[in-house]
């Protein structure tokens, strides 16, 4: 039973582990969209700098329009990922817990084979004990016996 628990321990382990790999694959992407937004942004005024300097003001008004559905894919490309972080958290809380049960579960079993142990070796000592006693009783009987 105990190798069977810690086979366990260790795949769930390797969940847990698997887990927090892919939530942090959702965050570093989480992280780039949020850089490309403010590659974006930094875009639009350089865009509008061009355009109040010169006679490119005539097409910043496409530039413009180009930039919101841009931006509006972007947004939407976070507002998904959002969300699929807050799956990938709930999906390692929950592996968490699974491997918590398990971990428990191993230390109870741990402490309980050490309460039997030494019960165990209680009752060895108590027999060594009963039997001193009785040869030094016997001993003693015998001595006064003799003499």
């Amino acid at each position: 039973m105990a190798a069977g628990l810690k086979n366990l321990i260790r795949l769930h382990e390797w969940t847990v582990d698997e887990r927090r790999r892919e939530l942090g694959q959702h965050i570093r992407k989480l992280n780039e969209l949020d850089q490309l937004v403010r590659d974006l942004e930094t875009e639009l005024k350089r865009e509008q700098a061009l355009a109040g300097s010169s006679e490119m003001c005539i097409t910043f008004g496409a530039y413009y329009n180009l930039f919101r559905y841009r931006r509006g894919l972007l947004d939407q490309k976070i507002r998904a990922k959002e969300a699929e972080i807050l799956e990938a958290r709930d999906i390692l809380s929950r592996a968490f817990m699974e491997l918590k049960k398990y971990q428990v579960a191993d230390e109870i079993r741990k402490r309980e084979a050490a309460l039997e142990e030494a019960r165990r070796e209680q009752g060895e000592l108590d027999e060594l004990g009963l039997q001193l006693y009785r040869r030094q009783s016997a001993r003693r009987k015998a001595a006064s016996t003799a003499g």
